[in-house]
């Protein structure tokens, strides 16, 4: 799937909602078992809160400022991009952000992301943004631009973090600080899952309709047979959402032939006067 296709992207143009709204809507990278449907984040309400936010996004932008500095970390600036939805969307109430677990003697066990209710029902929600290659497609090839951040790896801390409200000392932590008990444990799972092209022998547990980018060690692996587009080279906090950019902000081929490592968007110019992503690309080395 090319989510970076769909027709949400003509219509939002704030950066911070735009972020947000992928993390609202976007497919699951893997299958958790317990994935959190896009109906229950949005809730009834939720694309026309959207929209409003975009047309007024700064009580986003004030939160993410009162949050700031993120220190690079978008797992972080992730958060706090559910925590204000939870905490402002009609349907929603935050009970709980980064509640840590401990143990009897003190040391920590871990922290659970968010306690929220969402139309009323309670919840424990971990949530995972992961941007994941390799030039096989199997599972236990499937890592980050650090090689040491692994699929594999991540989808089994994510399991054991889901588990943490429901041990003794979860249950403990969550009666000290009058939280629901009956907390449903569910993931938020986010990200690209990059392939050689043409690729579609997908492994469980990953999702056949995920969001889907091109893998290359090489730019000779890259066919560029389409003329009239331009490429941009994504920051790391910029990888949430699908790119939208001045021409001023993009390369040709050129020039993005000399990138050896990163994310990149390939754009196209659209009405609006922006390039927006149309592929996303992982150069590996």
């Amino acid at each position: 799937m090319n989510y970076a296709l769909d027709a949400l992207w003509w219509k939002l143009t704030s950066q911070p909602v735009r972020d947000l709204a992928s993390l609202l809507t976007a497919p699951p990278l893997w299958q958790s078992g317990c994935e959190l449907g896009v109906r229950e984040l949005l809730g009834e309400r939720g694309f026309r809160y959207l929209l409003a936010l975009d047309a007024d996004p700064a009580p986003l932008t004030e939160h993410l400022t009162r949050r700031a500095p993120f220190g690079h970390r978008l797992g972080i600036y992730a958060e706090e991009l559910l925590a204000f939805w939870f905490a402002n969307a009609p349907h929603a109430e935050l009970l709980a952000h980064n509640l840590t677990v401990s143990g009897s003697d003190g040391n920590t066990q871990g922290a659970a992301d968010f306690v929220v209710r969402l139309n009323g029902k309670p919840y424990h929600i971990e949530l995972t943004c992961k941007y994941y290659g390799g030039g096989t497609g199997r599972l236990e090839d499937m890592r980050g631009l650090d090689p040491k951040d692994t699929l594999l790896g991540k989808a089994a801390k994510l399991t054991a973090q889901l588990g943490l409200p429901h041990t003794s000392d979860g249950i403990r932590t969550l009666r000290q600080h009058g939280l629901p008990l009956d907390v449903k444990p569910v993931s938020i799972v986010r990200g690209i899952g990059f392939f050689p092209q043409s690729f579609h022998a997908f492994e469980p547990p990953l999702n056949p309709y995920g969001w889907r980018g091109i893998y290359i060690q090489d730019w000779a692996e890259y066919g560029f047979e389409r003329q009239e587009v331009r490429y941009h080279l994504l920051d790391r906090m910029a990888y949430l959402a699908p790119a939208r950019a001045a021409e001023t902000e993009t390369l040709n081929e050129t020039e993005i032939r000399r990138i050896d490592q990163g994310l990149i968007a390939v754009l196209e110019c659209r009405p609006d006067g922006f390039w927006h992503e149309i592929e996303r690309i992982m150069k590996a080395v």
